[in-house]
């Protein structure tokens, strides 16, 4: 069942890299490239940890496992800096 949740996000994953990627071009920054990178990371994450499931490769799960820490570092970095740049007043 899990396989169907993964295939979702991967293809949001894609969407918005596609919408980031456009982005980082037109638009440089710090919002872009780290929304660029997020999509980046989570697309090599999941897709390398779940091959390394799948074959058995414990070095590849670890692996992909640090690649999951610049996923979330990049994300909650981004969602940080969007909370500070747009904050309500008071």
């Amino acid at each position: 069942m899990s396989v169907y949740f993964d295939t979702i996000t991967l293809a949001l994953a894609v969407m918005a890299l596609f919408g980031y990627s456009r982005w980082v071009v037109v638009k440089r920054g710090v919002v872009s490239t780290l929304g660029f990178l997020a999509c980046v990371a989570y697309l090599i994450a999941q897709t390398g940890w779940t091959v390394a499931w799948l074959t058995g490769d414990e070095w590849g799960r670890e692996f992909n496992n640090y690649i999951w820490f610049i996923f979330n570092t990049s994300v909650f970095g981004l969602l940080l800096l969007l909370l500070k740049r747009d904050r309500p007043n008071g």
